[in-house]
């Protein structure tokens, strides 16, 4: 194929390679496979590199991003259609609209690299038009992260999918999920042109530049390594009971008896190994919080004379006078006192508080169903336990790595996460939602450890390595070891800071590259 036709005649085939790359990358995502995510912008950037006006790069943007968030939130047209009780013309409504919205970022994006990129001949305009797309691309995640930040199926973050390789995520720990997706977005576009200029020794960039991702990750690999093995390595012996509920489940006349027999024989269970915190799942209490519970109490006695604290997801009460509540977790001491209480922060739009306002009605019925609607907690919350302090995130807080960078800074010890992804059991959700805590661990280096009702449990250490893993659909207890640190953690917010200036700088050049144009074009009238 002569791409340099392309514009000028644009091809089925032509098109087909934007909507092939649109593919590739969310597949990368889908099974957080790092191998593909190395060639997955490769076909877009052969392309988008020969656009020349704002009406190409809008439709790149609009084709790529079309073609990967159709594939990315497939999950949503079954998910509401069939916990949200809704219809199948309003499952397909929500997935349009969250496929166009991200399609439109993606044509804002290209269209600023369109209209910032340098043309002239040279390595220099090489280098400097790959660093603008690079900055480009993690402007928009992050600004994609903001802007919805209670809707994260609409700010996937490409670096996500180096994750699933230990060496690789190591970045992580110095700038986010974010400069993982700056060494992706630098290699492909370096690659791209090696591809199209046919002179192979431009393949000395894109090789550079995983030489140096790769073997940084590895330093610092070692270096971390070094430093947690010398903090005292005092662990903590944790039971993960495993429920694994529908998500469905409820209490009422018909199932509640049975319900609460099982969590009570799987209480049982959880102490026998004599653990020191026994750690249920996210509203694995599908009731809210009193006092004077009778299941509470039940559960104190099954774990009095272990000395086991235990963590248990369930909500609170907003007031007496409330319909509203928490998505909260209890901690409590072995005798049934409450230690400590966290309400997540970063509720889910549309799903845990409506799209506007609390008052506007708009919420998807997975929870607004039975009457419930949820109110987010206050911010930076730690919760103290006998083990240090500890960093709380409940389910798809762990996608929000402002909020455990928060928690390092105030002083965290380890992290908690506790989940309930029944809802998406059956979808790449569980698999991303995972790797996201991988994440969370290596950004602040710390310990977390996971319960994910019928998701992916386990417990992932300060340094990456997976200490334990499960998935199943069955009941079932497991045991692992947490080990909080008082490493300090890097803040990743001056890699963006750094991002920025350069995005400036680029943008500043390019004017002046302009002027000067402009300048050269002048006829000389002296």
């Amino acid at each position: 194929m002569n791409i340099t036709k392309f514009w000028s005649a644009p091809g089925r085939f032509s098109f087909a390679q934007v909507a092939v790359s649109g593919i590739l990358f969310s597949l990368s995502l889908v099974f957080v496979n790092h191998v593909i995510s190395w060639i997955a912008l490769l076909p877009l950037f052969l392309i988008l590199s020969k656009a020349v006006n704002i009406r190409q790069a809008v439709q790149i943007g609009l084709l790529f991003g079309c073609a990967s968030a159709g594939i990315l939130n497939y999950w949503m047209v079954p998910a509401i259609q069939y916990y949200a009780q809704g219809s199948l013309f309003l499952a397909v409504a929500c997935w349009l609209l969250a496929v166009l919205l991200i399609a439109l970022c993606y044509a804002l994006q290209f269209v600023l690299f369109v209209k910032l990129s340098f043309r002239s001949d040279g390595w220099p305009a090489l280098v400097l038009s790959a660093l603008l797309m690079a900055v480009l691309w993690v402007g928009g995640e992050w600004l994609r992260a903001q802007a919805f930040s209670g809707m994260p199926w609409l700010s996937y973050s490409f670096g996500v999918s180096l994750s699933s390789q230990l060496y690789l995520v190591q970045p992580a720990a110095i700038g986010s999920v974010y400069i993982l997706s700056f060494s992706l977005v630098l290699f492909n576009y370096s690659l791209s042109h090696a591809v199209h200029s046919r002179s192979w020794k431009w393949a000395l960039a894109p090789l550079l530049i995983v030489l140096v991702h790769a073997v940084s990750g590895l330093l610092m690999y070692g270096i971390i390594s070094d430093k947690l093995s010398g903090d005292g390595r005092k662990h903590i012996n944790t039971s993960l009971v495993l429920a694994s509920q529908s998500p469905e489940a409820v209490w009422d006349e018909r199932n509640g008896s049975a319900l609460v027999q099982n969590l009570l024989s799987l209480n049982r269970q959880a102490v026998t190994s004599s653990p020191e915190l026994v750690l249920w799942s996210e509203t694995v209490v599908p009731w809210t919080y009193s006092p004077d519970d009778d299941f509470l109490r039940e559960i104190s006695r099954g774990v009095a004379g272990r000395g086991a604290h235990y963590l248990m997801g369930m909500s609170s009460p907003v007031s007496h006078n409330s319909s509203m509540v928490y998505n909260s977790a209890y901690l409590f001491k072995p005798d049934g006192q409450v230690v400590g209480r966290y309400d997540k922060t970063a509720l889910l739009t549309l799903v845990e508080r409506p799209l506007f306002e609390e008052s506007s009605g708009i919420i998807l019925p997975f929870l607004a169903g039975g009457g419930l609607a949820v109110r987010a907690g206050s911010v930076e919350q730690l919760m103290q336990t006998p083990w240090g302090k500890a960093g709380l995130l409940l389910c798809s807080e762990s996608a929000v790595p402002t909020l455990t960078n928060s928690y390092g800074k105030l002083g965290a010890t380890f992290l908690i996460n506790l989940g309930n992804d029944g809802w998406f059991s059956d979808y790449f959700i569980t698999r991303q939602h995972f790797y996201n805590c991988r994440l969370r661990a290596v950004e602040t280096r710390k310990d977390i450890v996971i319960n994910n009702n019928r998701g992916v449990s386990g417990v992932i250490h300060g340094t990456g390595d997976i200490g334990a893993r499960f998935q199943s659909d069955e009941a079932s207890i497991q045991q692992v070891s947490v080990y909080p640190n008082s490493v300090p953690a890097n803040d990743f917010h001056l890699f963006l800071y750094a991002l920025f200036l350069l995005g400036a700088a680029l943008a500043i050049g390019k004017c002046f590259e302009r002027a000067g144009a402009k300048s050269e074009r002048r006829p000389n009238v002296s």
